[in-house]
């Protein structure tokens, strides 16, 4: 028994041996891994620095306006008149173009005959059934009487509407973009014939974010926007729209948003409809930041750390860290890191 008994104790000695031996191999493993060592030729340092970071959402868009008119004549007629060409700035309310009104004017002069003809019938019936009893005969004729009045006034104002609205007129003061038919004198339908006025004081900039992104914004959100007509300038802006429904056509799910431009110095039409540019939206800013050039940041499994050399050694050391705001190039640092601390990033 007691050589049974010795034999076991071997045996369990031999495998806490292995599983020490084991143990101590992982942390000689362990410690030469983070004792890695500082390589002038391929690495250099640097220190965190101070500054403001902004997470921001970058759009494409272009420029386009609220105040846009397409205007076209009621019914078919010749063309009288046009009093504007493309380019030319018109007032609201001033005249723009006509159709010709004499045919217009006979047919008016028809329907007055054709109500004064009902009026006459209508008060011969009225003066022939004063007297009778009011039956049901008498009373369904006296209503045709009336309706048959009523429709020769009705025939009468819509053709003098009619007068009226072959004169088109601007609902709008802005710039002349399109005229269909210029020149007078040609038979047009309301189809042929448009005229598009754009207001210039009424444009903004336009732009498309993806619906992961929609929750991110809001109104009033500030943001900055560049033209490529205009690259060395950058305009202050902020966002006034956001649609709440998708852009048709595309091939994701899409939102269209709008940003203010600098309307008051439009007049000499420096911005136009269709100029592209880009929209950066701020969502957060942090002043005196901390940050580190993104490339100085190592992941592991879910921590981000960095490596840092020690005072006058060679030896390379991990920090853990806890990062903010981020952009394309560079982190902010919340919490692990300091300005003193030397960081190390490829040459």
């Amino acid at each position: 028994m007691k050589k049974i008994f010795s034999v076991k104790n071997i045996i369990i000695l031999i495998i806490i041996v292995t599983i020490g031996f084991g143990i101590f191999k992982l942390k000689i493993q362990s410690q030469a891994k983070t004792e890695t060592k500082f390589n002038s030729k391929t690495e250099t340092v640097i220190n965190p620095k101070r500054e403001t970071i902004k997470d921001e959402i970058t759009l494409t868009g272009s420029v386009d306006a609220t105040l846009k008119s397409d205007l076209r004549f009621q019914t078919s007629g010749q063309l009288a008149w046009v009093g504007v060409k493309i380019g030319d700035k018109v007032k609201k309310y001033q005249a723009i173009a006509s159709i010709n009104k004499d045919e217009l004017k006979k047919q008016l002069q028809i329907d007055f005959n054709n109500y004064k003809t009902a009026a006459s019938n209508f008060y011969d019936k009225s003066d022939e059934y004063k007297d009778s009893v009011l039956t049901t005969e008498v009373r369904r004729i006296l209503e045709r009487n009336q309706n048959t009045l009523d429709n020769s006034v009705i025939n009468y104002e819509l053709q003098d509407l009619a007068i009226k609205y072959a004169t088109l007129v601007s609902p709008i003061a802005g710039i002349v973009t399109n005229i269909d038919q210029p020149s007078n004198g040609v038979n047009i339908t309301p189809s042929s014939a448009t005229f598009s006025i754009i207001d210039p004081n009424s444009i903004y900039f336009k732009s498309k974010i993806d619906q992961e992104d929609v929750p991110k914004i809001k109104i009033g959100d500030k943001a900055t926007i560049k033209l490529d007509s205009f690259s060395d300038q950058t305009f202050e802006s902020q966002i006034n729209y956001i649609a709440f429904t998708p852009v048709s056509g595309e091939s994701s799910t899409v939102y269209e948003i709008r940003l203010d431009l600098p309307k008051d110095n439009n007049n000499d039409l420096k911005y136009r409809i269709g100029m592209d540019g880009d929209v950066s939206i701020s969502l957060k800013i942090s002043e005196n930041a901390l940050t580190i050039p993104t490339e100085t940041i190592h992941q592991e499994n879910d921590q981000y750390y960095v490596l840092v050399k020690e005072s006058d050694k060679t030896n390379l050391t991990k920090k853990y860290i806890k990062t903010g705001i981020e952009t394309d190039t560079t982190v902010e640092i919340l919490e692990g890191l300091s300005e003193n601390d030397q960081i190390v990033v490829a040459k």
